[in-house]
């Protein structure tokens, strides 16, 4: 289940439990994404290494396949290169030396030299294969490590055949890199599977199964994908490069969404959901996260990482995927899903745009979901008196608890949307038996003169 998010504008208490420091120099950064109990065994994975004075850890040139964790004392990185200067510099307790060691088979990039007496921890490449075997979420510290590499002026350049540019983004399952097509100079997102999830099969093929799905759909305000790779000890798909802003960016601003802005981002969404489920599939995620406004205009749907085939979408124990603020009842449950639970996702993410906070919350994700399962729909009105009348319709209409009381898809959400008055107006029908339509209609010219009194112009058709 994809963990909520905390760090932004938007209050979400679900609490977690702290974390303690790691034994010894696994308090380095390169461990800060591992828990206490991953961090302990990773501790009792290493192997304890004295070295004198002079001694060499690791050799220039050299094939590696161990890093080392400088517990106790210095050492020298030399660094001989016919192109530039020779280079070296000193370094001191606590470090990790070697550790792209554990990702590829390159031939060490420097020699490292004791001064003095010096103990380390060292890990082979093997011993850390076994050890993700059994703690899969060990393998952020790759992740980590490689999305450091990728990263930095002078280190890892290219996955595949791409040329890595810069860094996009990283969720809780992916990290996102910019680059270039060498050959067409085309700029393209590299997509980069956390480690951790590499070890379990499910992600993994999930992973994989986004790229063919992706492939096969063919929308505008859908993300393209057009290509896959395999690098560094995980996969990566290529699509297309986006430049605007996440919706999650916009609603965290200053700057609030106009309701006409709020009714077209919507349209493409639900535009997008409907070629979606034409496909067969559930996305399952939809959220602010997910959804991109580019600088065109269009908003684009993001992230179908946890897309699944409506078919055989009943999601039993811990398959139930998806991110709590956002996730129906039925997701919740394990029961089966259609393009409706989109819809309730969607809903929430439209009463988020106007409120600038989640419609649900809780300080446990145990009580959270079950505000999805027992709360009352949220009222957008309640939380934005002068919100239109179409936009509260449309969150309680995709917000309701039975999947039956929603919108029965996609398109007829659309054709709701497309119908809601392009000036702002809200409308509002009244029922009356016939025999009082005398009386009603005097009732009603009464208040049109009241209200145009106040400035306020009502018509009555």
């Amino acid at each position: 289940m994809t963990q909520p998010s905390h760090a932004n504008k938007r209050t979400r208490s679900v609490r977690h439990g702290a974390r303690s420091t790691g034994p010894g120099c696994l308090e380095l950064a390169l461990f800060d994404d591992l828990a206490d109990p991953e961090l302990a065994a990773l501790n009792d994975a290493m192997v304890s290494t004295c070295f004198a004075d002079g001694e060499v850890l690791m050799r220039q040139g050299e094939s590696g396949d161990e890093m080392f964790l400088l517990e106790v004392g210095r050492v020298r990185i030399e660094v001989a290169e016919a192109s530039r200067p020779d280079f070296s510099r000193e370094v001191e307790a606590p470090a990790a030396l070697g550790e792209m060691a554990l990702l590829t088979d390159d031939r060490r990039t420097a020699t490292v030299r004791a001064i003095g007496p010096v103990r380390c921890a060292r890990l082979d490449r093997d011993r850390f294969d076994t050890l993700l075997d059994q703690r899969p979420e060990i393998g952020r510290v790759l992740t980590r490590l490689l999305g450091e590499r990728l990263k930095e002026i002078d280190g890892i350049r290219r996955v595949d055949k791409y040329t890595v540019t810069g860094v996009l983004g990283a969720g809780a399952v992916a990290r996102v890199f910019s680059a270039v097509h060498p050959d067409l100079g085309m700029p393209v997102a590299l997509k980069m599977l956390s480690h951790s999830v590499m070890h379990h099969p499910q992600f993994a093929d999930l992973f994989d199964e986004e790229a063919r799905l992706i492939a096969r759909l063919s929308h505008p305000n859908v993300v393209r994908v057009f290509d896959t790779a395999e690098a560094y000890g995980t996969r990566f798909i290529v699509m297309e490069l986006l430049e605007g802003r996440m919706l999650e960016d916009r609603i965290g601003s200053r700057q609030s969404l106009d309701w006409p802005v709020i009714n077209r981002i919507l349209i493409e969404m639900t535009e997008a959901l409907a070629h979606v489920h034409d496909h067969g599939l559930v996305h399952r995620d939809v959220k602010p996260d997910n959804i991109f406004l580019t600088e065109s205009g269009a908003a684009k749907l993001l992230d179908f990482g946890i897309a699944i085939r409506q078919a055989r979408s009943i999601c039993p124990g811990d398959s139930r995927l998806g991110t709590p603020f956002y996730m129906p009842p039925e997701q919740i449950l394990g029961w089966q899903l259609d393009g409706r639970t989109d819809l309730y996702a969607l809903g929430m993410t439209a009463y988020e745009m106007v409120t600038r906070r989640v419609a649900y919350d809780a300080m446990d994700l145990r009580s959270l979901l079950r505000m999805h399962i027992d709360a009352p729909p949220p009222d957008l009105l309640d939380a934005v008196p002068d919100a239109p009348a179409w936009l509260a319709e449309f969150v309680r209409r995709c917000t309701q608890k039975h999947p039956d009381d929603r919108f029965g898809s996609a398109r007829e959400a659309t054709r709701f949307l497309r119908s809601a008055p392009e000036d702002g107006a809200c409308d509002r029908s009244v029922r009356f038996p016939a025999e009082h339509a005398v009386a009603v209609d005097a009732a009603l010219r009464a208040l049109e003169r009241s209200l145009a009194d106040a400035g306020i112009e009502l018509t009555i058709t």
